[in-house]
């Protein structure tokens, strides 16, 4: 499976009609292109200069590629989305190389169709040895066996923000997030147990992952909404 986040800055004073008729597009997108699966939304309730997270997954590099040239793609979704249609709503972000980010990954270990989704984005220093990069991944990766109501909990390499394009502005260079920890929550309540807790993670949250596994991450940026998707209204 590619699995793909695509994260959107809104414009100021942007008509709330036109905000809704956006995320309408994405979530029932998947209605309409056969390729789009686990279609999902939310409004970013973190700090991160984000406004608008769009999830869904592909079963494959050829299917993402269909979607891409999809006549809804074109005449429903980029109506919002590229600079030089009138309607376009979004906006060039300080956080620019986060608009697309993805994995691979056998499964779907990532679904959710309710509750709070919690993205955050890793920074991991390059130069570390491949031994230390994996013990990141599986540390990271067996968190929810000690956080109660962590009902997701996926690690994987960011392979998509070298590759394609933000809504905006074009990459040339590949993306500072090298991983992503993806976690869901039954509640925002479980979320913000989670943070305040005395897990090894959340400690190391806390303190902005400072000598943490030697230091090996960077930098980091969350984002967590609640859930909206097709699935939850079946």
């Amino acid at each position: 499976m590619l699995r793909r986040f695509e994260m959107y800055s809104l414009g100021p004073n942007v008509d709330p009609h036109a905000i809704a008729a956006m995320e309408s597009a994405f979530l029932h997108a998947g209605r309409y292109i056969p390729e789009l699966l686990h279609s999902a939304l939310g409004r970013n309730l973190s700090a991160a200069p984000r406004d608008v997270i769009w999830e869904h997954g592909y079963e494959s590099p050829a299917a993402y590629q269909r979607y891409m040239i999809h006549p809804y793609h074109a005449a429903v979704l980029d109506r919002f989305l590229l600079r030089d249609s009138p309607e376009c709503i979004v906006i060039e972000s300080p956080l620019s190389d986060a608009g697309l980010v993805g994995y691979s990954c056998d499964g779907t270990p990532y679904r959710l169709s309710a509750g709070v989704r919690r993205v955050t984005l890793l920074s991991v220093d390059q130069a570390a040895s491949p031994g230390a990069m994996q013990e990141l991944e599986a540390t990271l990766g067996r968190a929810y066996r000690h956080t109660a109501g962590m009902t997701v909990c996926t690690v994987a390499r960011n392979t998509m923000g070298s590759r394609w394009f933000d809504a905006v502005t074009p990459i040339t260079a590949p993306s500072r997030w090298t991983h992503i920890w993806e976690q869901g929550f039954d509640t925002l309540e479980d979320l913000e147990s989670y943070r305040t807790g005395e897990s090894p993670e959340a400690k190391a949250e806390r303190t902005g992952w400072a000598g943490w596994m030697d230091g090996i991450v960077t930098q980091s940026a969350e984002l967590y909404y609640q859930i909206r998707s097709e699935e939850a209204r079946r």
